[in-house]
């Protein structure tokens, strides 16, 4: 019996510490369980934005011409300093006149002659009538001195030609600048023997205000940018980048969208033209390039910092309803006033994650969102970063958003 009772306590003991253990380990596993990570979100905001499309291009010269000597002669002058500004019309070089002044002397005496010998051949035609009608001439006296006076007419008219080309010969050894722009530098010094045969480019003249830039879009985009051409004036931002990260940029339009697509690239021609008044940009520049085509309406928009990306795809991490996070694959466009926009994989108010530890933001993962202002987050970190980059001493580039205005 006492036997009994042990036993009868012993297993009494064992199944009250199994009891208690079973009701600790819930316990324990209640008290593991994670919080709630925190997390900053945002909302997915509709705006009107621009169509903005981004190119490099080449700037080109709207005018520019090789300055070629058209006759044969010594060079005398050269009258203007390489690298500046020349008006049209300017005197740049002077060929040596003496020759072609000769020739034009000559060129007139001859034409004179042959007006002497035309009047007399006219004289003569008329005394040659007069004694026909009489009987006092032949048929043949009257041909004869309608075809003498025919000649010299005809000689007249090779003796002003011959004038009008010495007049040429004389002008064109007075080279003048056929626009206003700025000269490069001369391949030609006084003394030296220029002309077609030798020496033949003197110099090169370039317009640079206004300058032009070229650019070839793939030829998918033809029919946005034939649209916007044909819909009015097509605003273009030009951005040079200079030493220290700094940039200039110049306001310009579209003003050419060729005629036909590359076969070999399927890209297309098109040409901007821009104001360059102080001169500063020169032909053959690389330069990047942003044509506002037209105005995406509604368009979903979202802080750069909610996106995350793969090798092949862009993703986003929305809190559902029920404050767990979804992970969403999605496709990106253009970037504007800090945001970027969302082409698909998002609609309009969806939560968004943009901050949280990197080690609870996954698949899943239960959340406490503190949701802000799109607008106010990029505010408030772009005065951040530009402060940063103060305190460290380096260049802070803007981002590319300027203005479109002409």
């Amino acid at each position: 019996m006492h036997m009994y009772k042990s036993f009868l306590l012993g297993g009494i003991s064992l199944a009250t510490m199994a009891l208690l253990c079973g009701c600790g380990g819930s316990d324990t596993k209640a008290s593991q369980a994670p919080p709630p990570a925190p997390v900053t979100a945002v909302k997915a905001l509709s705006e009107d934005v621009p169509d903005y499309r981004y190119y490099p291009g080449i700037t080109q010269a709207v005018l520019q011409a090789d300055i070629v000597a058209r006759v044969s002669g010594y060079l005398e002058e050269r009258n203007f300093v390489e690298g500046e500004h020349v008006e049209a019309g300017q005197r740049l070089y002077l060929i040596q006149q003496a020759e072609y002044q000769a020739d034009l002397v000559q060129a007139q005496a001859q034409l004179a002659d042959t007006m002497a010998q035309a009047e007399f051949a006219r004289y003569t035609l008329e005394q040659t009538r007069s004694a026909f009608e009489g009987g006092a001439a032949t048929v043949y006296e009257l041909d004869q001195a309608s075809a003498q006076f025919k000649e010299s007419m005809a000689q007249v008219e090779s003796a002003r030609a011959q004038l009008m080309n010495a007049e040429l010969n004389l002008s064109y050894t007075d080279v003048v600048a056929p626009f206003e722009g700025r000269m490069g530098q001369t391949h030609v010094n006084v003394g030296n023997l220029v002309g077609p045969s030798s020496n033949t480019t003197l110099g090169t003249l370039v317009m640079l205000d206004p300058m032009r830039v070229v650019f070839e879009p793939a030829g998918s985009e033809l029919v946005h940018f034939l649209k916007a051409d044909s819909s009015g004036t097509v605003p273009v931002q030009v951005t040079i980048n200079e030493a220290g990260g700094s940039k200039v940029v110049f306001n310009g339009s579209l003003d050419l969208v060729n005629n036909k697509v590359t076969q070999s690239t399927s890209t297309f021609l098109a040409r901007a033209v821009f104001a360059n008044p102080d001169e500063y940009v020169l032909p053959g520049l690389y330069v990047s390039i942003r044509v506002r085509l037209d105005t995406i309406k509604g368009a979903v928009m979202l802080p750069d910092a909610a996106f995350r990306s793969t090798p092949t795809s862009q993703y986003v991490y929305v809190v559902d309803s029920k404050n767990t996070l979804q992970r969403r694959t999605v496709k990106t466009g253009n970037l504007y006033n800090g945001l970027r926009q969302v082409t698909s994989g998002l609609k309009v108010g969806d939560v968004v994650v943009v901050e949280g530890n990197p080690m609870f933001v996954k698949q899943g993962a239960q959340v406490k969102p503190t949701i802000v202002d799109s607008h106010d987050y990029v505010s408030k970190h772009q005065s951040e970063e530009k402060d940063a980059s103060k305190a460290g001493g380096t260049s802070n580039t803007q981002e590319d958003q300027g203005d479109d205005s002409q």
